[in-house]
């Protein structure tokens, strides 16, 4: 769903928004992501303690903590709503709009947007509850079919002619239905299991200290995560928005191959955690940090090779900013998804203090990093600031953090080192050979695409034991289970 909302829809938007519209819709959307900061962390730290105390049975801790964060949430929200409506008023100065823009369509889109991703933030505390109940199967199925859902009432609003405000309007249909849905399964969970819930002001300062840690953590780095376009709106123009943003938009969305299996997995960590399982979690892990890289490299190598000739098919070659631009775009992505992957497991085993201090120190270190690089150096210091900033902190701490909290050996380091060394040969080898090639259509663009998965799988399974027995065990796993079937 993600690919379709990011990647397939962007051509039709382009159809039936200007592009300078656009490019300030882009902008003022990295504004909007701010009401994130309105969420001191409730959502991680809902999940995380939800998930601990429900692994060790703690009925009454469960219904102390599922309450004082639905009265955290329901403030969060309207924080939210009040920050986003005052920020609307300075939006076009903020964003350097273009004489051609209309300034009074732009705020009431992003007024109604303010709404809906207002609701959205409120609707993901509900939905970090469901899941740390052991839910994820529920609330995901959920948010799949409001997705689902969206994307036709998005397509009949621009065919109709509403132009940017049927991104405005979706927003506010999802909200919506997000929070009434969420909300449902939850009491339905809640009263079958006969948890109860218990809204006390000693659940609400027990849940605030914790997110005093949380909080810096969570206001840097989103402000960090969307402060890059308007550093580029600022100093070089709102065109080259667009460009960057088309450009990273596979690297963006590729990105959810790897985050999405990590986030499935942390109420179960914490699960474990509670239960005191400590071996299974320390096994699971191991399985699941292997998996991660191989399925990293994959994904590194082919945004190399292939990505500026899906960015030409896709919306033309005058959006892609350039190689070695990508290039940097990659290599952040192999450093900041690996970095980022170890700090929520790392969250998830219960270091909230730590996490979220050293994700605090590299967001704001990235803050001047990018506004410097922007200024003096264009594009290429926008994409090269975050490198420089995940090196700085992220990628020694959150390694030694992981293997602290899961006491591993030198065994499971060194297996660890050796594997990630067979994943680059082969991620290397692989990207060089059809850096060589250029589809001239979308027909042979996803036949070297899919060649370079198989070449990548047979190379993986040649020379990684783990690999093969990963994929021996995946399949006598499905052959068992057909078996049962039969």
């Amino acid at each position: 769903m993600a690919i379709v909302w990011g990647i397939i829809m962007v051509p039709l938007y382009l159809r039936f928004i200007p592009i300078d519209v656009y490019g300030a819709w882009l902008a003022s959307g990295n504004i909007l992501a701010w009401l994130s900061t309105m969420d001191p962390g409730l959502t991680s730290v809902l999940q995380q303690r939800i998930a601990v105390a429900y692994g060790k049975h703690d009925l009454q801790d469960v219904r102390a903590v599922l309450g004082g964060g639905l009265l955290i949430g329901a403030v969060v929200l309207l924080l939210a709503i009040i920050f986003g409506l005052a920020c609307a008023h300075y939006l076009p100065s903020w964003i350097n709009l273009s004489p051609s823009v209309d300034k009074l369509m732009i705020v009431n889109a992003f007024s109604l947007a303010v709404i809906g991703t207002s609701l959205m933030i409120f609707s993901f505390a509900i939905t970090s509850i469901n899941q740390g109940l052991q839910g994820s199967l529920g609330s995901g199925l959920i948010s799949i079919g409001i997705n689902a859902i969206s994307l036709p009432v998005t397509v009949v609003l621009l065919y109709n002619n509403f132009g940017l405000f049927a991104l405005a309007y979706n927003l506010i249909f999802a909200g919506v239905c997000s929070v009434v849905f969420q909300s449902v399964y939850l009491m339905w969970r809640v009263g079958s299991e006969k948890i109860g819930i218990s809204f006390t002001l000693g659940s609400v300062f027990a849940l605030a200290k914790l997110l005093s840690f949380t909080l810096l953590a969570r206001v840097s780095g989103i402000i960090s995560n969307n402060v890059d376009l308007i550093v580029v709106s600022r100093f070089i123009g709102p065109e080259a928005i667009t460009v960057l943003a088309l450009t990273r938009k596979s690297a963006d969305f590729s990105k959810e191959l790897v985050n999405q299996p990590t986030s499935a997995f942390l109420p179960a960590v914490s699960h474990l955690s509670g239960a005191g399982e400590t071996d299974k979690a320390r096994e699971v892990l191991m399985r699941l940090v292997r998996i991660l890289l191989w399925l990293l490299g994959m994904i590194v190598g082919g945004l190399i090779a292939f990505n500026d000739d899906f960015v030409k098919l896709w919306v033309g070659p005058q959006f892609f900013a350039g190689n070695t631009i990508n290039l940097i775009i990659c290599g952040t992505i192999l450093f900041t998804l690996a970095s980022s992957c170890l700090a929520n497991l790392c969250y998830a085993l219960g270091n909230i203090k730590g996490s979220s201090l050293a994700g605090a120190v590299q967001s704001l270190l990235f803050i001047p990093l990018v506004i410097y690089g922007t200024k003096y150096f264009g594009l290429i210091g926008t994409v090269i600031a975050p490198l420089i900033a995940v090196f700085a902190v992220s990628a020694w701490y959150f390694p030694r953090s992981f293997s602290s909290l899961l006491k591993l050996s030198q065994r499971d380091i060194k297996g660890i080192i050796s594997e990630v060394f067979r994943t680059v040969v082969v991620m290397v080898l692989l990207m060089l050979l059809f850096s060589w090639l250029y589809p001239k259509n979308w027909l042979q663009f996803f036949s070297f695409a899919a060649s370079y998965c198989f070449l990548y799988a047979g190379f993986m399974h040649f020379v990684s034991g783990s690999f093969r027995d990963e994929i021996k065990g995946a399949f006598t796993g499905l052959l068992n289970k057909i078996r049962g079937y039969v």
